[in-house]
């Protein structure tokens, strides 16, 4: 029995030996008491990590730095030679405020990746990236913290060593060398201890993961305030925050400044941005990744002199063929094909996204449409001006998770996996997975997050 089928046989047996729903109760009632709720309900998990042999960690961490590598090339190649628009569609004010120079090197600074993993075979593909504002980073130290404090877990370090990763720790680490960068850049001397704000509207949903920032910030010595865009103050030379200057901020989505709502009353922010009178991470430019056709530029040979060689072949092998929909030629399996007929006639190959889509919302998973919804929804994106993306369907990975409901356990149910790594600053910090028992893997579609366990034998 292999490492991972062997701890995976452990847990159950450790777990039933040591009452799951009074450790799924205790779970529950601790992330109640940090506020871990989204959309006004307990945020969604498993009482189990998810394991990955610790022989695998490499793999991450090459796939990572080699990927954001290379969409930091396309960021610099949209903005410079104004390349790649048909799958870069950025406009109005977020195209605005996305050619600013954030005063510091790179687009992409906090990233995740989001990826299916087979453990088995270690074929690792690419999903799509999550660039501007990925979010889950508080609530999963949080959850972390909680994770390591079970019976069960406790239990199975007697035989086995488990390696995780704290992304939040990670996270200040590298906030504060790209506030440096921005300093030195600017020809200004860094505060000693800067203040920090942690920027969400007031009714995000995920307000609580910020909040965790927001405390674990204060715990390290610095003056750190939650803020929603439209409360600061600017006075031409510091942004102001109840009073007090903020010299360094993480943002969430910049939906919550550009859009109408907020536009109007965000504009003291948005001035210190244009002025850059404050270090603003993520930079607005790092929507530039967030589009699912990015892919296409990694997967389609058209473009691969952006590359090099080590690029290239990370993207032969963790990139599913990807094209933005339109009506085209291209090359599919070394075979040239006109794109439209032949995704309309061969649904069962391919998954349609909405190219600024996010949260899952709006994708098709084609074995799991009707041939009438397969139309449609073709047909809608070109009558309606909805561009989509289609990409080649990849094996699904399972993991069994335990079944618990009203404080009993049922056994173990298989779950879709997705595997989410975490960049920061183009280096991996660590991982988080998302399960659920459809196609479409994502909390906001009813599905739960764990933490990463990397864990080898004793």
């Amino acid at each position: 029995m292999n490492l991972l089928h062997q701890i995976n046989h452990d847990f159950g047996k450790v777990l039933e030996a040591t009452n799951p729903g009074q450790q799924m109760e205790s779970l529950a009632s601790q992330m109640a008491d940090k506020q871990m709720f989204m959309d006004g309900k307990l945020f969604p998990t498993f009482i189990k990590p998810y394991f990955v042999e610790k022989s695998a960690r490499p793999l991450f961490e090459k796939v990572t730095r080699l990927l954001i590598s290379s969409l930091n090339k396309i960021g610099d190649t949209y903005f410079h030679e104004n390349r790649f628009t048909d799958q870069i569609r950025l406009k109005g004010r977020l195209a605005d405020l996305a050619s600013l120079d954030p005063g510091y090197p790179g687009h992409q600074i906090i990233n995740r990746l989001d990826i299916f993993y087979i453990p088995e075979t270690q074929e690792l593909k690419l999903l799509e990236y999550n660039c501007g504002d990925p979010s889950g980073m508080g609530w999963h130290d949080q959850m972390l913290e909680m994770f390591l404090g079970l019976p069960v877990i406790k239990k199975l370090q007697d035989k086995y060593e488990f390696q995780v990763d704290w992304l939040v720790k990670s996270h200040f680490k590298t906030f504060f060398k790209k506030y440096n960068e921005w300093c030195e850049k600017k020809g200004v001397k860094p505060e000693a201890k800067p203040n920090v704000s942690f920027v969400c509207k007031r009714d995000s949903t995920v307000l609580g993961d910020f909040l965790a920032f927001v405390e674990y910030y204060r715990e390290m010595g610095y003056d750190t305030q939650f803020g929603d865009p439209r409360d600061f103050e600017y006075d031409g030379s510091k942004l102001l925050l109840n009073g007090k200057p903020i010299h360094l901020i993480y943002r969430d989505a910049i939906d919550d400044v550009i859009l109408d709502p907020y536009w109007d009353d965000s504009q003291n922010l948005v001035q210190a941005l244009r002025d850059n009178a404050v270090c603003f991470v993520n930079p607005v430019s790092a929507a530039s990744g967030d589009w699912k056709s990015i892919l296409e530029i990694l997967s389609d040979p058209q473009y691969e002199d952006l590359f090099d060689e080590e690029e290239r072949a990370c993207h032969s092998a963790h990139i599913p063929w990807t094209r933005t929909l339109a009506d085209v030629k291209t090359v599919f399996k070394g075979d040239e094909i006109d794109l439209l007929p032949f995704v309309r006639n061969n649904k069962s190959l391919f998954v349609l996204k909405p190219n600024d889509g996010y949260g899952g919302f709006g994708i098709l998973v084609g074995p799991d449409a009707s041939e009438d919804q397969w139309q449609r929804l073709i047909d809608k994106s070109f009558k309606e001006g909805i561009v989509y993306t289609v990409q080649e369907l990849v094996n699904i990975p399972k993991e069994q998770f335990p079944e618990i409901e009203n404080g009993k356990f049922l056994g173990f149910e298989p779950k879709n996996v997705n595997v989410n790594l975490w960049s920061h600053d183009g280096r991996f910090a660590g991982a988080f997975v998302r399960a659920a028992a459809g196609n479409i893997i994502n909390v906001h579609q009813g599905g739960g997050m764990v933490p990463v366990f990397f864990v080898d034998f004793k």
